[in-house]
């Protein structure tokens, strides 16, 4: 991942070791989260958003269809953790995110020892239903990532 829109320094903290000593593996699935919310900050930011709900933007609320992390080296309570993510594709209901974690001084300098990936899909809380992407949305993610719309197409299932 090069030059990613939001990268973002997370804390390790001791809960979050197993008793191995290194990080748990469900803990990845939180700092992915926490990257996700740097980024959507910074959507938010972009798209001149200051009034957040629950973390999210109104309107654009999302539930997780899928998930993944890859393992690639464990990370240990004195590391100094990185994250980022890009978004790769954005359809008419749904979008997805790519996530990688770093260790060392920096996102740019560091080690790779995570990779994820999930699958976002729209959806109202109220309404208990899929809904849309918001029209803002393509245009600022677009604009975030400094990369044409056209770029976002998703995958052909």
């Amino acid at each position: 991942m090069k030059n990613p829109p939001a990268p973002a320094r997370l804390e390790i903290r001791y809960a979050d070791l197993d008793p191995y000593g290194h990080v748990n593996n469900a803990i990845y699935l939180a700092y992915f989260e926490q990257i996700r919310v740097a980024y959507w900050r910074a959507l938010a930011d972009l798209a001149g958003i200051t009034n957040l709900e629950a973390g999210d933007v109104p309107g654009a609320r999302y539930v997780i269809a899928e998930t993944t992390v890859r393992f690639k080296a464990p990370i240990f309570f004195g590391d100094t953790l990185h994250g980022a993510a890009t978004v790769p594709w954005v359809g008419n209901r749904s979008y997805a995110m790519d996530f990688e974690l770093r260790t060392g001084e920096s996102f740019e300098a560091g080690e790779t020892v995570s990779e994820g990936f999930a699958a976002h899909v729209f959806f109202d809380p109220v309404k208990d239903a899929v809904q849309p992407r918001p029209d803002w949305f393509l245009s600022t993610v677009a604009a975030l990532e400094g990369r044409p719309e056209d770029d976002f197409a998703p995958p052909e299932r």
